[in-house]
């Protein structure tokens, strides 16, 4: 064993280092050996390189990576050095077999010191070139050498190949032509040179030295160039019969702990290379006893006993023990444990009779309600497999999961079904089909489960591009849930929301911990947990919260921004996150804001059962690092390098993690099964791909990924999957995606978003847009990249493969879409500048950039334009942004107010080629910037226009009749079209006007090839009876009813809620109507003015256009048919991820015009000749125009692009036989001689 002790050495001390007296010198004094080593330098610098130094020279990479030495702290610019020492002894029957060895294989005894320090970094770093500063300062023979010597090593070199070849460098470093030989004859400037961070000085003549106590004490060789010193210096001294040594480190870098377990790898090591010289560098023993013994046993977690039942067995004793306890609540609905373990009673009975047993597998795919909890609960009594399916991811993800896991039964909601392949034996709409389920047995059903039996089935990320199933068995998740409950200390007072999406696995921690305490789980809407004004106002009734980082940072952001009191929050007594890295800073704002909770880090993952580790935040402690802390009862984390061998404390590694908590595998994945899932000394553990290290006190530190598989707003990302998509895209050559900050003002300071890299084919360049939108189609939404980066050609290193780390950095002159950088030129630009960086969350931002190249969209705009308007007090359209896509041509426009009143109709959504343009009229609100989505899922060969309102300054709408509208826009329309065929769509209002622009068109003897009505009801549609009373209605008793079954709310209160709900009722209903009554007065007041060409008073300016566009509409009557097919497209189902706000603050309504008028036709039955064509779209009135669901519709409506403007060639005489024609026309003709 090498004996360690830390000390800094002084005259006190020289006994222990030097119990003779000193003799006079022969060999160098410090200030010498510097001197006589410049001498020397410039003496050798003058001759030309020998061929033994040109070979030496060639082991030098010029462009080699430095050496990643891990540290305690982290070292930065500003990192001054102290130095420290660890003094290094090694056991005498060592020293004798190393001497013995050397002098058996005739070599020098430092090549086996140095093959063994070279063998550690390698383990230390697994950088396969080890770069060090070797220096042999000179004897009374030998002169001074200071060499920087780069090994190539890799973990399957065996030890004595290591040595021979370090014994060959030696011996060309101290052949008499190489009699100095230093960095500066590498090639590089002296101004380019590394500091290296690592160095060994070897000294044979040390107690000859004059003045050895400082000597040692002061040692640094400096070089010309260089004036700092190593992070950290091995210095051996030899003797005849001895060698020993020191280890000089920098203490603001390293622990002296650290660098005593240094010390005692290094003598493992050299014991090691000792016994066995053929086994590989790789293999070689490197922890001591005590350190093996720490790791394996001391800092693993205590096993814990649970009883070996179901976790649902837990909730039925709930439900029969406190029967009325509110279990789970949505919105204003609740259930309480009996009704929810009736009702999943109920469902698992149904399940039963529908073949569900052991392994058969129930899809689940639902938006948030009540009907997951019932759901998951149903299928777990059936002995079923349950399955859940995100409802906003692309058809095609869902289908590819469909169709290989197979499910016996599809359990959905009504408005969901038509997205989903018909690829199961049953499907169960939950809320429309309750009725098959309702006759069923309320009572437990009698099935055997055991806990080997999978008990779900969730999908995750894939390298491949398809997405693999992750098979947990029901033992895992009762480990996972009961170790929680008891780490945690969850109870039946506790109030717990379900904020992942139901795909993931963490939801399996928050739906069911607080059910099994006995506790209420709160179920929240999507637009809920994003919308932070709401969140915040739900905190106060909870007691648990668990949520990715990066949500909470948003949420934690919003709550400090607004300088909310913190008194609310202080009922929440645990405070919990994981899923991605978490930052120090977030966890001390967790500390400030949540005062009253306990705040935990929580490290896990689908394949462990989302069990690892927990790290408790400690208040009164600073917190520096991204700890996750200790393992969890009945689990084992270990960390290996890629040999898998043990790595030591504070060395970096990749997690494995074992125990109770160990899944499965990968549904027919068996391959990768048994790569990710291996066996070692008899126990399984997952390779989670996850870089870590532990710190002294058996705390485990996040340090990132080994593979290329990220997490990312707390949602695991395999960044392979991306890059096979973006591959199969037409016109993309080759394609990387990573991980990198957008926007950051100062590095380290901005939020990781995915970005991509790509080379595109010159024959086939596709535009940026349509690449994101084919990813759309085909990725979840966290999966699309942010950014995209075009390059030439990939960077490869030395064997040609990609070189991720030489990829640029992304910035506003690479990433497509942004042009050469031109800065603001005057006070305008500047506060739009400051503007748009603040929307658009990137720095620096170009006056010349176009907002839709660089990360902008329709909902941005909203937030943009209502910045505009609260800094410069103008109201622009978001169409502006159309006309004006930068912030120059933003600028001018406000700037020079007589732009505004020369604003044209016609607006290019998108450039095209050949083919008929198409025209979209604007919506409700007079806005096109709506149908840019939609414009560029079109074929490039159509050029897309929107047609906005006739309009000037302080009017913004010119006309109140829909007949004089169309008009107008045909006027525009035939400025860039003059003759058919016309291609027309519309979305609501636009509908009404595409109808009555073909309709004239057609009256002028023009070819109308699509009137596309986009979720448009016709004037005379009938809305759905009782549609408004019966939402008022269930509203009011909703409100009126508290408390649940057997607890009915006194009768004094609800007298007193009626009697003020109908005050309340009759004064909304006077206001609406005196409103109604004033704004139809002011619209005929407008036409009036227009009609009569009267001057037009102050206090009409600026009327709203849907007000006009409201009273058009109930006035429009049509004069006849189209005399054609009309194309309905219809909305199915209401997005609650579509959080969008007009510029006013109003909330975008997505309710489906389906749901609110009764004809399914929407009243369009009978204004067309040619019949109704139906398209339907899985979005709602708003959010079928966002992606996913504008893809969808894009691909229906260019197949009937396509096959309209087909028929009308078909109809259309060909050029030849209209030349004929005419020439005829000509014969006939009379003459004007003739005449």
């Amino acid at each position: 064993m090498v004996a360690t002790n830390q000390k800094t050495f002084s005259s006190t001390e020289n006994s222990a280092i030097n119990p003779e007296p000193a003799p006079e010198p022969v060999g160098l004094a410090k200030a010498n050996l510097l001197t006589q080593t410049s001498t020397l330098m410039k003496t050798d610098n003058q001759r030309a390189l020998s061929p033994q130094k040109i070979a030496l020279e060639q082991t030098v990479d010029p462009d080699r990576s430095v050496l990643q030495l891990p540290s305690d702290f982290l070292k930065t610019p500003t990192t001054t050095y102290q130095p420290k020492y660890c003094a290094l002894t090694l056991p005498d029957r060592l020293v004798e077999s190393l001497q013995t060895q050397a002098q058996q294989d005739e070599i020098d005894e430092r090549s086996l010191i140095l093959a063994a320090f070279n063998a550690l970094l390698y383990r230390y770093t697994q950088q396969e070139s080890i770069d060090l500063e070797l220096k042999l300062p000179g004897d009374a023979t030998n002169q001074a050498c200071i060499v920087e010597i780069c090994t190539p090593i890799d973990g399957e070199l065996s030890a004595r190949a290591l040595i021979d070849q370090l014994s060959e460098t030696l011996k060309a470093i101290q052949a008499p032509a190489n009699t100095l030989l230093d960095r500066t004859q590498t090639g590089q400037p002296s101004h380019q040179r590394l500091s290296l961070p690592v160095a060994v000085t070897f000294i044979t003549d040390f107690f000859r030295i004059e003045g050895k106590e400082q000597w040692l004490a002061d040692f640094q060789l400096q070089t010309p160039g260089r004036s700092d010193s190593p992070d950290l210096h091995l210095i051996m001294l030899q003797q005849p019969h001895n060698l020993s040594g020191v280890l000089r480190y920098n203490a603001n870098l390293f622990q002296p702990e650290t660098i005593n377990r240094l010390a005692g790898h290094f003598q493992v090591l050299l014991e090691g290379l000792m016994a066995d010289r053929d086994g590989s560098i790789a293999q070689l023993p490197l922890l001591t006893q005590a350190e093996t013994q720490q790791l394996l046993v001391t800092w693993q977690s205590t096993p814990a006993q649970y009883p070996q039942a179901p976790i649902y067995r837990y909730i039925e004793a709930h439900a029969v023990q406190r029967p009325d306890a509110i279990a789970l609540t949505f919105k204003d609905q609740q259930l309480t444990y009996a009704e929810l373990n009736q009702r999943a009673n109920q469902l698992a009975h149904y399940l039963r009779s529908a073949g569900v047993s052991a392994e058969v597998r129930v899809a689940v795919c639902v938006e948030p309600s009540l009907d997951i909890a019932v759901s998951l609960l149903g299928i777990f009594k059936a002995g079923g497999v349950y399955v859940p399916l995100d409802p906003t991811h692309p058809a095609e993800r869902l289908t590819t999961i469909l169709e290989e896991a197979q499910p016996k039964v599809l359990l959905t909601q009504s408005h969901l079904a038509e997205r989903l392949p018909a690829l199961a034996d049953h499907l169960l709409c939950l809320d429309r089909d309750w009725a098959l389920v309702q006759p069923f047995p309320t009572h437990n059903p009698e099935v055997e489960i055991r806990l080997d039996q999978t008990s779900h089935l969730v999908y995750t990320s894939g390298t491949t591009g398809k997405p693999k199933g992750v098979v947990t068995s029901h033992g895992n998740l009762v480990n996972y849930i009961l170790v929680a409950q008891e780490r945690f200390g969850f109870d039946c007072h506790d109030v717990m929301p379900a904020i992942a999406r139901f795909t993931f696995s963490i939801t399996m921690f928050e739906l069911l911990s607080p059910l099994v305490a006995g506790g209420t789980l709160m179920i929240l809407e999507r637009d809920h947990i994003l919308d932070f004004k709401r969140l915040t106002q739900t905190l106060s009734q909870l007691t648990v919260i668990h949520t990715s980082p990066s949500l909470l940072q948003k949420l934690l952001a919003y709550i400090q921004d607004n300088h909310l009191d913190l008194k609310p929050f202080q009922a929440l007594k645990h405070v919990s996150t994981g899923g991605d890295m978490v930052p120090a800073a977030l966890l001390d704002t967790m500390k400030k804001v949540f005062q009253q909770a306990e705040v935990y880090v929580i490290y896990g993952c689908s394949e462990v059962s989302c069990m690892g580790c927990t790290y408790p935040v400690v208040r009164d402690q600073q917190i520096t690092k991204s700890r996750v802390g200790k393992p969890f009862s009945n689990v084992s984390v270990r960390l290996y390098d890629a040999h898998q061998n043990l790595v030591p404390i504070g060395i970096p590694g990749e997690i494995y993690i074992g125990g109770d908590g160990v899944t499965k595998g990968y549904l027919q994945r068996e391959a990768l099964t048994q790569e990710k899932f291996v066996t070692l000394d008899g126990q399984r553990f997952y390779r989670t791909g996850d870089l870590g290290r532990l710190d002294a006190d058996g705390n485990l530190e996040m340090l990132g990924r080994t593979d290329f598989q990220i997490k990312l707003r707390g949602m695991r990302i395999e960044l392979g999957e991306i890059e096979a998509t973006l591959r199969q895209i037409p016109g993309v050559r080759e394609g990387i995606v990573m991980a990198r900050e957008l926007g950051a003002r100062e590095a380290g300071q901005g939020e990781k978003s995915l970005v991509a890299y790509v080379v595109l084919d010159q024959a086939q360049t596709p535009l940026i847009e349509s690449i994101r939108s084919v990813l759309q189609e085909k990725l979840p939404d966290y999966m699309v990249p942010a950014a995209f980066v075009v390059l030439d050609a990939m960077p490869v290193n030395i064997n040609q493969k990609v070189d991720r780390r030489a990829l640029p950095l992304p910035t506003p002159e690479n990433m497509a879409g942004f042009k050469a950088f031109v800065a603001p030129r005057d006070a305008w630009e500047q506060q739009l500048t400051a503007i748009w960086e603040d929307t658009l969350g990137i720095s620096p931002i170009g006056i010349h950039d176009n907002f839709f190249e660089v990360g902008g969209h329709s909902l941005l705009a909203v937030s943009l334009m209502a910045q505009i308007e609260a800094v410069f007090g103008k109201m622009l359209p978001l169409s502006a942004l159309l006309t004006a896509p930068t912030i120059a041509q933003l600028a001018a426009l406000l700037n020079q107010p007589g732009q505004l009143d020369q604003r044209s109709s016609l607006v290019l959504l998108k450039e095209g080629g050949t083919q008929p343009p198409v025209f979209f009229i604007h919506d409700g609100e007079g806005e096109t910037l709506l149908y840019r989505n939609l414009a560029y899922c079109l074929k490039p060969e159509h050029p897309v226009y929107g047609i906005q309102p006739h309009s000037q300054e302080r009017h913004p709408i010119l006309h109140t009749r829909i007949a004089e509208m169309a008009a107008h826009h045909i006027e525009q329309i035939r400025t860039v079209q003059p003759d058919g065929p016309y291609l027309l769509g519309g979305l609501c209002v636009g509908g009404f006007l595409a109808f009555e622009i073909a309709r004239q068109l057609q009256m002028q003897g023009q070819t109308v090839a699509m009137v596309a009505l986009i979720d448009t009801a016709d004037v005379e549609a009938t809305v759905r009876s009782g549609l408004i009373a019966n939402k008022r209605l269930s509203s009011f008793s909703q409100s009126l009813s508290q408390g649940g079954e057997g607890n009915p709310p006194p009768l004094l209160s609800i007298l007193k809620k009626a009697s003020q709900k109908i005050y309340n009722l009759i004064s909304y209903e006077i206001q609406t109507k005196l409103k109604k009554v004033q704004n139809q007065t002011k619209i005929k007041l407008f036409r009036y003015c227009l009609d009569q060409d009267r001057p037009i008073p102050p206090f009409l300016y600026n009327l709203p256009v849907r007000l006009v566009l409201k009273f058009a509409e109930r006035e429009y009557v049509p004069q006849a048919p189209y005399e054609g097919e009309l194309l309905l497209v219809l909305a199915t189902q209401k997005s609650n991820r579509f959080d969008g706000t007009l510029i006013d603050g109003t909330p975008i309504d997505d309710t489906p015009y389906a749901d609110i008028y009764s004809d399914s036709l929407l009243g369009w039955g009978n204004r067309a000749t040619g019949g109704i064509k139906v398209h339907t779209n899985p979005g709602g009135h708003s959010s079928m125009l966002q992606a996913p669901n504008v893809q969808i519709m894009a691909k229906q409506m260019q197949a009937y692009i396509d096959a309209a403007i087909a028929d009308v060639a078909k109809d259309q005489p060909s050029p030849s036989l209209v030349a004929q024609q005419s020439e005829t026309s000509l014969l006939l003709e009379p003459s004007s001689r003739d005449c």
